[in-house]
C-alpha cells in the first residue's frame, strides 16, 4: 500500500473522530445554542451522516461496512432519544430515519472510494 495511501486513511479516522464528536455535540446541545443552515432538518441529518460514514468507511478499512453501519444507526438511535431530556428539544423517529439513511449511503461511498483508491494503487 502506498504512502499516500496510508496517509489518506489516517486523515479519514482523524476526520471520521472528529465527525463523530461533532454529530454528538450536535445533537445533544440545547435549542438556544443551535445554528441551523437553510436546509430542511432531515436533509442536515443525511448529510452529517453519510459525511461521517464515508471518512470513517475511509479509515477504518478493516472493519466490516456491515459494523459500521449498525454502530451509527445505533448511535443515531441513541442521540435522538436523548434529546427528550435536551431543553427544546425533541426526539423524532423520521430524523432517526434520516440518519439512519445517511450512514449507509456514506457507508457505501467510503466502500466505494477506498475499493478505487486500492484498485489504483495496486495498477500503480
Amino acid at each position: 500500500m502506498s504512502r499516500t495511501v496510508l496517509m489518506l486513511r489516517k486523515a479519514a479516522l482523524a476526520a471520521g473522530g472528529a465527525c463523530l464528536l461533532a454529530v454528538i455535540w450536535l445533537s445533544w446541545i440545547p435549542k438556544e445554542w443551535e445554528v441551523r443552515t437553510s436546509l430542511a432538518g432531515q436533509i442536515e441529518h443525511v448529510v452529517a451522516y453519510a459525511g461521517t460514514a464515508a471518512v470513517l468507511a475511509l479509515g477504518l478499512p478493516r472493519l466490516s461496512a456491515w459494523h459500521l453501519f449498525v454502530a451509527l444507526v445505533a448511535l443515531a438511535g441513541v442521540l435522538e432519544i436523548g434529546q427528550r431530556w435536551i431543553p427544546g428539544r425533541t426526539a423524532q423517529a423520521i430524523d432517526f430515519a434520516a440518519s439512519s439513511l445517511g450512514a449507509g449511503l456514506g457507508t457505501l461511498a467510503g466502500i466505494v472510494v477506498l475499493r478505487v483508491l486500492l484498485r489504483r494503487d495496486r495498477t500503480s
